[in-house]
């Protein structure tokens, strides 16, 4: 029988500032050529998501963003290092130069794509800690320096998240083609301004007019799906799919992206919870996770791969019966068909599988002293720098080292009267 229960976490606070969250890429260097057609930039920004920034260089320097090549995604609430490719200049615009930072390091024969990604280097600095957690928090230090972590996706992989449809794009696997579009166009992202929030709400009462919804479009794209759909003289399933493929194919394979990383988590959470007697779940914004215990994690070989769901097919990629069984439950319990995921749904979009690993060691873990903390009197801030490889995130890191269960002796226990103050 189980041994698990729901654990909170030690109080702490993370991103209290952009400095307090520092990421910088790691290239891999096969990329860099003294020759070539594109330039390698370096970009650092500070309160700035990639693709925003990118699309005011874009702006900025006269190209579509097309143009430009980049190696990963990083955070908005965080400052970072990463690095971006271009055939033509790139600048940046004045007033966002206090923000924005961009050089040039070499060159390259081919654009920067998430391959050219070896990792990301982070120095964080947690606070609003209570010194007499002090114990069970070196603890948890101990443990992920040693064994790491569970490679869970974290939250910012699911911006789309809806609380009754979980991600719109599972409206389209289920061929609910208008829903999926609604959901595209009139849900509000976290952290959207509440002029954008009222206008979505007014979309989602005018839904069907398709006139009116034209009056209250934000984007170019939003009138040329509104405008297309009014001069539409029937309207079926299939109309609603085909303005679905008009999306840009940066968004579109996103949202197939967040789908498989959904999946993912829960696969290798259930996986781990047949597999494990003792430990204990977390809440989470798309639900709960397993986090086994740390004898577990010593003596099997978590830190194996494990292909990520996708094309060619659950069928097809290498996967014990069990595991297959288990893929298969959770797509019914989805009401999705398992044979859905043996090709994209759209014509231009790929949904390969891949590998990944289900347990993360960070390289270069070191932790520093409990100092006091200058943003909360009377509490106390810590630093910590690690490496992970590419696609793991420090979030989730961070959530296995504040953890308030003890996951050690092959027991897992929780304490539950409190709760963290930015789980």
């Amino acid at each position: 029988m189980h041994q698990s229960s729901y654990s909170g976490f030690l109080v702490y606070d993370l991103k209290q500032t952009p400095e307090d969250f520092q990421v910088e890429e790691i290239l891999d260097p096969t990329w860099l050529t003294k020759t070539g057609r594109w330039t390698i930039f370096r970009l650092r920004k500070k309160g700035w998501n990639t693709i925003d920034a990118l699309l005011r260089i874009a702006h900025e320097s006269k190209l579509p963003l097309s143009q430009i090549g980049y190696a990963g995604k990083k955070d908005r609430h965080a400052e970072t290092l990463q690095f971006i490719s271009c055939e033509r200049p790139l600048r940046v615009p004045q007033e966002l130069s206090s923000v924005l930072f961009l050089e040039t390091v070499g060159r390259s024969e081919r654009p920067l794509s998430p391959e050219a990604n070896s990792g990301n280097r982070f120095r964080l600095t947690l606070r609003n800690l209570q010194e007499r957690e002090s114990a069970l928090l070196e603890e948890n230090i101990r443990a992920v320096s040693r064994i790491g972590f569970v490679n869970y996706y974290d939250s910012q992989r699911f911006s789309r998240f809806h609380p009754e449809f979980r991600l719109p794009i599972l409206q389209y696997l289920r061929k609910e083609y208008e829903l999926c579009l609604r959901l595209f166009l009139t849900e509000a992202f976290a952290g959207e301004k509440k002029q954008a929030r009222d206008r979505k709400k007014k979309l989602r009462d005018v839904w069907g007019n398709w006139a009116l919804c034209e009056k209250l479009a934000g984007s170019k794209l939003e009138a040329k799906i509104f405008s297309g759909l009014k001069k539409e003289r029937t309207i079926s399933a299939e109309t609603f799919s085909k303005w679905m493929e008009v999306f840009p194919e940066e968004e579109l394979l996103m949202a197939l992206s967040s789908f498989q990383s959904l999946l993912w988590n829960e696969f290798v959470s259930a996986l781990l919870f047949q597999e494990n007697e003792f430990g204990v779940l977390i809440k989470t914004k798309t639900g709960p996770l397993f986090f086994p215990s740390d004898s577990y994690a010593l003596n099997t070989d978590i830190e194996r791969n494990l292909p990520v769901p996708g094309t060619p097919g659950i069928n097809s990629l290498e996967y014990s019966k069990k595991e297959i069984s288990l893929l298969k439950s959770i797509l019914r319990a989805w009401d999705l068909n398992p044979d859905r995921l043996d090709r994209s749904p759209f014509p231009k979009i790929r949904m390969n599988s891949f590998e990944r690993r289900i347990r993360v060691v960070p390289e270069d873990f070191e932790s520093g002293q409990l100092e006091e903390d200058d943003l909360n009197p009377g509490r106390k801030k810590m630093r910590f720098s690690f490496r992970l490889p590419s696609g793991a995130y420090a979030t989730m890191l961070v959530k296995r080292l504040m953890l308030r269960a003890k996951l050690e002796n092959g027991t897992a226990s929780a304490e539950f009267e409190r709760t963290p103050a930015n789980p």
